[in-house]
């Protein structure tokens, strides 16, 4: 605790003579008073704002998206897809706000009337440990004063949420997205909710969630009241799909996921391993060249290593039997969207909410083994099993629409209107 400097002890001797005794610094000092001093270092912090608010101008909005960034990611899309809704569905005035450093290569995907801010790379450069990013980012949402901001990935919304959600809810309501816990090596939960929910709680209006098993462990984990939570399932990609009759080779899969440990890679080295007839087109980036996992995937001579991709349907192709999804934490992958309606074959865990997606009984254990998985890629190389696999998931896929997922956000109390 920072002491009161000499000049203010010399004012309060003063005061205590001609004011009042009380103000005797001998009395206040044994109070141990706290000083607030003008903040003259945060310059820095008034010129990233002043920044800010050039690139944003004089204009209104009706709603301020906060993301980390607009890159390839399932969250990411989910950004485009609520920016998307918002503005065409709902006529909101809409800004998308990227506020942590890194590359926005899909910012060109937003409509041409809905701005996209970078200020990321600004706010990086502010101190941290003093919260400025924080400060400036609160500062402009109360000058702007949107009738709503919606929190998606943005850690930096977030620990401002943390600071000053009592400001910002003077004008403004708060959504946010959360779609899954993550796990640490241990076993324990990490990730947002966890971080910010318990702290963040009285500035929610409501969190959005892709999936109805996340919100079940969350009022479980962290005692959330169930009505906070909104299920907004994503609306699956319209794309090709694969001819329901074609001449399929039933010894070629596809895998296509990070190169992570939530992506259990090891498990796909011991499938690959463990099924050497089979022959696996690998699509997907490591954190490192130097990862152990792809030094072992690349000694396999039944696995061909294709590297990122930026579509689905760009990978999958009739002569694939089976997509084979290895995550051991997840909420409902885009990816599995993509992957049933292009109509192959999902081989997925009973983990998160894939089974809002995919019949439990088509699943397999949440922590299956090389053995569970090769047992259902064999089944699937009976032609009657295989076609009924693939009915059901188009089924269950068909109802994944954009009006339905615009429909359930107009359900969402102050979200559409």
């Amino acid at each position: 605790m920072q002491m009161l400097p000499s000049w203010a002890v010399q004012d309060l001797r003063d005061l205590s003579v001609t004011v009042d005794p009380l103000l005797a610094p001998e009395i206040v000092l044994d109070q141990r008073p706290q000083a607030f001093l003008t903040p003259v270092h945060w310059t820095q912090a008034g010129h990233a704002y002043e920044q800010l608010r050039r690139s944003i101008g004089n204009r209104q909005f009706d709603t301020v998206l906060l993301i980390p960034w607009l890159k390839r990611g399932g969250a990411d899309l989910g950004a485009l897809h609520h920016a998307r809704a918002l503005h065409e569905a709902f006529g909101q005035r809409v800004l998308v706000l990227a506020t942590e450093p890194g590359d926005s290569p899909w910012a060109n995907r937003l409509d041409d009337a809905t701005p996209f801010v970078e200020c990321g790379h600004s706010l990086a450069t502010l101190s941290l440990p003093h919260g400025e990013p924080e400060v400036v980012l609160a500062r402009l949402l109360v000058q702007l004063a949107p009738t709503r901001i919606h929190i998606i990935n943005s850690h930096t919304g977030w620990r401002m949420l943390q600071r000053f959600g009592k400001a910002i809810r003077q004008k403004t309501r708060v959504f946010a997205s959360l779609y899954c816990d993550e796990f640490e090596a241990d076993g324990r939960r990490t990730g947002l909710a966890q971080q910010f929910l318990p702290t963040c709680l009285p500035w929610l209006d409501a969190v959005i969630t892709d999936n109805a098993a996340s919100p079940t462990a969350w009022c479980d984990s962290i005692g959330v009241d169930p009505s906070l939570f909104q299920v907004v399932h994503f609306p699956a990609p319209e794309v090709p799909s694969l001819p329901p009759n074609r001449s399929i080779n039933p010894k070629r899969l596809l895998w296509a996921s990070r190169l992570e440990r939530q992506k259990r890679p090891d498990l796909l080295v011991e499938l690959a391993s463990s099924m050497p007839e089979f022959h696996w087109d690998v699509h997907g980036a490591a954190l490192s060249v130097d990862d152990e996992n792809l030094r072992r995937l690349k000694a396999l001579s039944n696995v061909s290593i294709r590297g990122s991709y930026e579509r689905f349907s760009d990978i999958v192709g009739p002569e694939h039997l089976a997509y084979i999804y290895t995550s051991c934490w997840d909420g409902l992958p885009n990816v599995l969207l993509e992957a049933t309606a292009s109509g192959i074959p999902v081989i997925a865990p009973q983990i998160g909410g894939i089974s809002d997606l995919i019949p439990t009984d088509m699943l397999v254990p949440a922590n299956a083994s090389a053995v569970d998985y090769s047992v259902a890629v064999r089944n699937l190389m009976d032609p009657a099993t295989r076609a009924k696999w693939i009915q059901t998931q188009s089924n269950a896929v068909s109802s994944f629409t954009w009006e339905r997922f615009v429909a359930s956000l107009q359900q969402i109390p102050g979200y559409a209107h």
